[in-house]
């Protein structure tokens, strides 16, 4: 076990709790992801766990050793991004080979790393050129780019995509994946669900400093998003009382379904039972004469999922997602 969480909270004073009360671990070469809205405490974990903060509340472990006995020597073992920049005067080629230099990596290996890391973030043209002369994406790839530079056991990145392309960021997240194959164990906050939902085996969802569930991300869609997406597209434009039509047979057969889109050929719904439903829908276009066009089903999404869990109040129960908190 690389970190382990255990009732571990923060307070800014005593009635100001940014994280309250987590529970979770992190295993050697896997991908953990922090979900939560802005305020949801993500960034105040990360520095909980590297130890920028000290706990006020539980404890942990960072390396089978107690958080507030860490120091250099765990701090050593571990990479971290976060949302504030750090820039140097050299030039982004020079700054990544002092980076490898101040973490002990060898001259050759150091050269040889930052050419992979100044072309996987499409940093080579601006080699030449000082950090703080970058763009606002620019200074974030070159930052997530010198993390990279060193050799670590465990890295947090904390929003570590933004303001990146979708290219640069696929191949981050390729990246990333192939590193936490070899054994890097990575702790990951995003904004970004479906990066979430491909980079991470699970996944923590916070909400006002509460961590409300731990899954992975396949069981915490299943368990709090069960809906799922029907598009109908129709041969003809359904009229007015045909769509009404439609919509109370669904209504009435008790499906708890949602309307998301109604137009004349077109008919979007969300339904706990799309199996059935599209068969409803293809004897009702049969006995009506409305021929079909399309029929599409959309699994739930992790979006679908954590909307739900934010939505109700902290201290609602929750089912369990797998390893819940």
């Amino acid at each position: 076990m690389i970190v382990r969480a255990d009732k571990l909270g923060f307070a800014y004073r005593p009635d100001r709790f940014a994280v309250r009360r987590l529970s979770f671990e992190l295993y050697r070469g896997e991908v953990f992801g922090l979900l939560g809205r802005n305020g949801a405490g993500k960034t105040t974990t990360v520095r909980l766990l590297t130890t920028l903060l000290p706990p006020t509340e539980g404890g942990g472990t960072l390396f089978g050793k107690e958080l507030r006995a860490c120091g250099r020597a765990e701090r050593a073992r571990i990479g971290v991004v976060l949302q504030s920049e750090s820039l140097d005067f050299v030039s982004v080629e020079e700054n990544l080979r002092l980076y490898a230099f101040l973490w002990g990596v060898g001259r050759e290996t150091a050269k040889a790393r930052a050419e992979e890391m100044l072309e996987l973030f499409e940093l080579g043209p601006m080699r030449k050129r000082k950090p703080w002369g970058l763009s606002g994406g620019e200074r974030r790839r070159f930052q997530v780019a010198r993390e990279l530079m060193h050799d670590m056991e465990l890295l947090f990145l904390d929003e570590p995509t933004v303001g990146l392309d979708a290219l640069t960021r696929s191949r981050v997240l390729d990246y990333l994946a192939a590193r936490a194959r070899q054994g890097l164990s990575i702790v990951f906050t995003t904004h970004i669900l479906h990066e979430a939902d491909r980079l991470c085996q699970r996944i923590g969802v916070m909400h006002e400093g509460h961590l409300l569930t731990v899954g992975a991300p396949s069981e915490i869609k299943r368990t709090y998003s069960s809906a799922r997406t029907v598009e109908v597209e129709f041969q003809r434009a359904l009229t007015t009382p045909e769509q009404e039509e439609l919509r109370l047979l669904f209504t009435r057969r008790g499906e708890g379904l949602g309307t998301v889109e109604r137009r004349g050929d077109l008919f979007v719904v969300r339904s706990r039972n799309p199996e059935e439903l599209i068969a409803e829908v293809v004897r009702w276009a049969h006995a009506n004469g409305a021929g079909l066009q399309r029929i599409a089903l959309s699994e739930s999404t992790l979006e679908d999922a954590f909307v739900q869990l934010v939505s109700r109040p902290v201290d609602t129960p929750l089912l369990p997602a797998g390893e819940g908190p």
